[in-house]
């Protein structure tokens, strides 16, 4: 589903997402890196306040203390990690949903939703569940990273319990929405590279919007983002804190500009993978 080629076997779809996951992922930490830092700090950072609390301020700031390369502080965890995870990602995704085809599964379609199959939203499941397993420590390092602090081994799966329902969500909102498109468009969508960025930028900022959320209290309990009176902070207190469900959404601007280039880039990689692949007779 992530790409309009002509399928092989299961086993060898998962294979070739595999190595072209690779490159989506590295794309993708490259690409979005910058606006992602400066999401995390504007999520978990203390010392942004006043004109230094929007987006332009916080990117001002970093341009001020850092330099240039303050915009890719924590890039290392992400870049190295991504490449894993996406790959596992989408490998996964790829072998259960064509096995599941294979099977003559994909028949069976979820009531209301205008086609889309059973089969897509149990790949997406099963792909980003093994994502956030993987991904979560890499999260925590960069988040780390990112708002200047140290991490540490012993806490590598802090806010996982963020972590696997926002990944979880996002991912198979992203899958099940990329598969709609392709469905209405024949394919097409996924053919013409600016039709990749389009739909595959699209439907991921729409889809962090809706775990937006999680978001912020997984980047909040990473960092170790301290209250004032709480030793150790419950979700109800910190969204409290934030100022409510409004709150919670705070770097929304930086994390919607990140999330579209990275992921629409990142696609338009993988697409052209995809094509010289099947053109090379590996398919």
């Amino acid at each position: 589903m992530t790409h309009s080629e002509r399928r092989s076997s299961w086993y060898r779809e998962g294979g070739i997402a595999l190595g072209t996951g690779i490159l989506y992922g590295a794309t993708n930490a490259i690409v979005g890196h910058p606006m992602d830092t400066v999401k995390a700090k504007m999520q978990a950072q203390a010392g942004f306040m006043g004109a230094d609390a929007g987006m332009l301020g916080v990117i001002r700031k970093v341009w001020r203390t850092e330099g240039f390369l303050g915009f890719f502080r924590g890039v290392v965890p992400p870049l190295m990690g991504s490449s894993v995870y996406r790959s596992l990602q989408f490998a996964v995704f790829e072998a259960v949903y064509t096995r599941q085809t294979e099977l003559g599964w994909d028949k069976a379609l979820v009531p209301g939703t205008g086609g889309l199959a059973f089969s897509t939203v149990l790949a997406g499941v099963c792909g980003s569940s093994c994502r956030a397993v993987i991904e979560s420590p890499i999260e925590y390092a960069k988040v780390k990273r990112q708002t200047g602090q140290t991490w540490h081994v012993g806490e590598a799966y802090q806010g996982f319990l963020m972590q696997l329902p926002r990944t979880v969500g996002m991912m198979t909102c992203i899958f099940c929405g990329v598969d709609t498109v392709r469905r209405w468009t024949n394919g097409e969508a996924l053919k013409h590279p600016v039709y990749q960025f389009c739909t595959w930028g699209g439907i991921s900022m729409v889809s962090f919007w809706v775990i937006w959320p999680l978001e912020t209290l997984k980047n909040q309990v990473q960092a170790g983002t301290k209250i004032e009176g709480f030793e150790k902070p419950t979700v109800r207190q910190r969204i409290s804190h934030m100022g409510g469900l409004t709150g919670l959404y705070r770097g929304i601007l930086p994390g919607s500009i990140s999330v579209c280039m990275r992921n629409g880039t990142a696609a338009v990689v993988m697409g052209f993978a995809n094509r010289k692949i099947t053109e090379l007779g590996l398919r």
